[in-house]
């Protein structure tokens, strides 16, 4: 009886089960990490094409605002690979909305929401005497 009660007392190979616990929990923390900071990317590309395309969409129109946020995130490749942009008009104010999804560095199936991000300016207009003037 006393060999079991001293068999069960020795903590031989506990240092190893707890290595591996906390490997695990570091693991997780830099995969949790590497997704947000994977997310925070592609807000980012996705503010940068917005702001890019209402300069644009201000200037030349809306569907030109679409055009130059779409190469934004082109450009962007898997940052933008799955967002796309929208333009509207109120008034005399474009607006040009990203919406899409970041991409997933790893497989793991973290719930995080949908990058949707908008630029509005102001449409660049002259009055009609000056466009009359202009050859």
């Amino acid at each position: 009886m006393r060999r079991l009660a001293r068999r069960l007392g020795e903590e031989r190979g506990q240092a190893l089960i707890e290595g591996l616990l906390a490997l695990g929990l570091v693991l997780l923390v830099v995969a949790f990490a590497a997704e947000a900071i994977a997310y925070a990317h592609a807000r980012n590309v996705a503010q940068a094409a917005a702001q890019d395309g209402a300069r644009a969409a201000a200037a030349a129109g809306p569907q030109a605002g679409i055009d130059r946020a779409n190469a934004v995130l082109a450009a962007a490749s898997g940052a933008g690979s799955a967002m796309h942009a929208n333009a509207s008009v109120n008034g005399n104010e474009v607006t040009i909305t990203i919406n899409g999804h970041a991409p997933h560095v790893f497989n793991v199936p973290l719930v995080l929401p949908a990058v949707t991000v908008s630029a509005s300016l102001p449409l660049e207009q002259y009055p009609a005497d000056e466009k009359a003037a202009t050859p």
